[in-house]
């Protein structure tokens, strides 16, 4: 449960404060700690088996970021 006090706190920063809010506290987070489903830890070994399997199908981070930073343009 979230404290009301510190909940309404970062409530009344400024959008750039809370964002910048947001991503010290994901960044705190250890992605190992994570709970992953069964179903999601298996869909994400189908998708690796995937990759292994054809690793020259898709596009590069390079071309998917060009891509969506000509979509904000």
């Amino acid at each position: 449960m979230v404290d009301q006090t510190l909940l309404t706190q970062a409530k009344g920063l400024d959008v750039a404060e809370r964002v910048e809010l947001i991503n010290e506290l994901w960044a705190s987070i250890d992605a190992d700690t994570l709970p992953v489903s069964s179903a999601e830890a298996a869909f994400i070994d189908q998708r690796l088996d995937e990759a292994d399997a054809k690793p020259l199908v898709g596009r590069s981070w390079e071309a998917v970021e060009v891509s969506l930073r000509g979509r904000i343009r």
